[in-house]
């Protein structure tokens, strides 16, 4: 067997450390692309899951549980011993509910004494700003007496103070147009028994599973809000019409 040179071992070795040193930053490359490639798939499971969180239905959890029973505190309209007791859980700067205010009020024009409707405060305080405010000033304007029209003037001026910074201002020229006590509304307005009571009514709403407005029950039953005011006169109807 010939021996090798020294410079031929000094060559071979150098070779045999180039080898090596390729093998090392082989592996180092490999590792570095698996890495990446892991983040990728992760991302794109992450990207897909949200997306099909996106576009799947979103299921609300209801309570099939009534509406406490009416009280002599709740705003009530029509005849107690009506057939049709129709109550709704809404919020004065929900557009939603102001947008079903007409069909109501056609509804108690329309029926009167066969109607008896329950007014029920759901301010959505974490979307609407003002909305706690406005149940306050339809509460105050109620302790004249006045909660109806004031209860209507919100609904159909609330882009006018929706969005208001001072609301209270814009609820005071109201109440001086429903000539009401002015001393006596600005007092109750901020008093803490309208507060606690608009946060009662609220919170025996969440109780019983109510998480949007309006919230529509039918002789204390739930319904799908309905489409069109012939839809809702069929709801009334049908139970007018039992036997």
């Amino acid at each position: 067997m010939e021996k090798l040179t020294k410079k031929e071992k000094k060559e071979l070795k150098k070779q045999e450390w180039q080898e090596k040193l390729k093998k090392q930053n082989r592996q180092k490359a490999f590792k570095k692309i698996a890495i990446w490639a892991g983040a990728a798939v992760i991302l794109i499971i992450t990207v897909y899951g949200l997306i099909n969180l996106a576009n799947s239905p979103q299921v609300t959890k209801t309570s099939s549980e009534k509406p406490p029973l009416v009280t002599s505190d709740d705003p009530v309209a029509g005849s107690p011993s009506a057939k049709v007791t129709l109550m709704e859980y809404a919020d004065f700067q929900c557009p939603a509910c102001a947008a079903f205010h007409p069909m109501v009020k056609q509804l108690l024009a329309e029926y009167k004494d066969k109607i008896y409707f329950v007014y029920r405060y759901f301010p959505l305080i974490n979307i609407h700003k003002n909305a706690m405010i406005s149940a306050q000033a339809a509460y105050a304007a109620g302790q004249q007496n006045k909660f109806w029209e004031m209860h209507d003037m919100l609904f159909e001026t609330q882009n006018s103070w929706a969005d208001s910074q001072n609301p209270e201002a814009t609820f005071a020229d109201y109440a001086e147009k429903l000539n009401l006590d002015i001393n006596k509304f600005n007092s109750d307005i901020e008093s803490d028994k309208a507060k606690s009571f608009v946060q009662d009514t609220y919170s025996n709403g969440l109780a019983i599973g109510i998480n949007s407005t309006p919230t529509f029950y039918i002789n204390g039953t739930r319904i799908e809000n309905p489409r069109t005011y012939d839809d809702f006169k069929s709801l009334i109807e049908n139970e007018i019409n039992k036997k």
